[in-house]
């Protein structure tokens, strides 16, 4: 069947991130990236540097060099911010000649899923998938956005909420994103807070995982 419509995929959170060897979605997925027509990343945040990239065909490219504003009217990319880019590949490949990569990537993949447990375990709805280092915490009710930020920053924890126009409205969230960079001690302590917080702001919508325990066992029904 042909669709006329165009596959377009943004892995601005997933490259350098996701997938074995951090190719991003199509890797973690088993996609071959032939199939998709457009691919869009960013280099601002595994890569650490400024900029993006657009990934297509001969032709695409070539379409938007002559017709994109904002490609017609930019400036090239500074030569340090190139080569920040060119040895964060490197050391994501492996091809620095060391394991640092590999180390990052299982690290980023091992803090992401310990902390969307641990999180799930406490009652909060938190969107996503397993490996995903970008997990929404859903606050719904608009009021409970700066109430949720501010208190978590009281306690010197600092999150990012996302709310309308960039949601629907009642569809708030708070963004957490998690790096290979914390440490354990890092998450622990981030999860306190926004458990202490979760509770006096009322977002843990699901009981949480003790409490679904304890009501199993006080269950006067439930056999031996």
């Amino acid at each position: 069947m042909i669709i006329k419509a165009y596959v377009y995929l943004d892995e601005a959170h997933s490259i350098g991130a996701v997938g074995k060897t951090g190719r991003g979605v199509c890797e973690l997925l088993g996609v071959d990236t032939a199939d998709v027509d457009i691919m869009m990343g960013t280099f601002t945040k595994s890569f650490g540097s400024c900029g993006g990239y657009i990934a297509g065909s001969k032709e695409l490219i070539k379409y938007l060099k002559y017709t994109c504003p904002a490609h017609l009217y930019a400036t090239s990319i500074s030569p340090p911010a190139a080569q920040q880019i060119i040895s964060s590949i490197k050391v994501i490949l492996g091809e620095d000649g060391s394991s640092r990569g590999a180390q990052k990537l299982a690290r980023i993949r091992e803090n992401s899923n310990f902390f969307r447990s641990e999180l799930q375990k406490m009652g909060f709805e938190v969107l996503g998938d397993n490996d995903s280092p970008v997990m929404p915490i859903m606050l719904y009710n608009p009021a409970k956005i700066p109430a949720f930020s501010r208190e978590c920053l009281n306690q010197n924890v600092a999150v990012v909420t996302v709310a309308f126009p960039a949601t629907p409205l009642l569809l708030a969230r708070a963004r957490i994103c998690i790096s290979a960079s914390h440490t354990k001690d890092d998450l622990l302590k981030a999860l306190e807070v926004i458990s202490r917080v979760g509770d006096l702001v009322g977002i843990k919508y699901f009981p949480a995982e003790a409490q679904k325990q304890q009501s199993e066992n006080d269950d006067p029904h439930k056999e031996d």
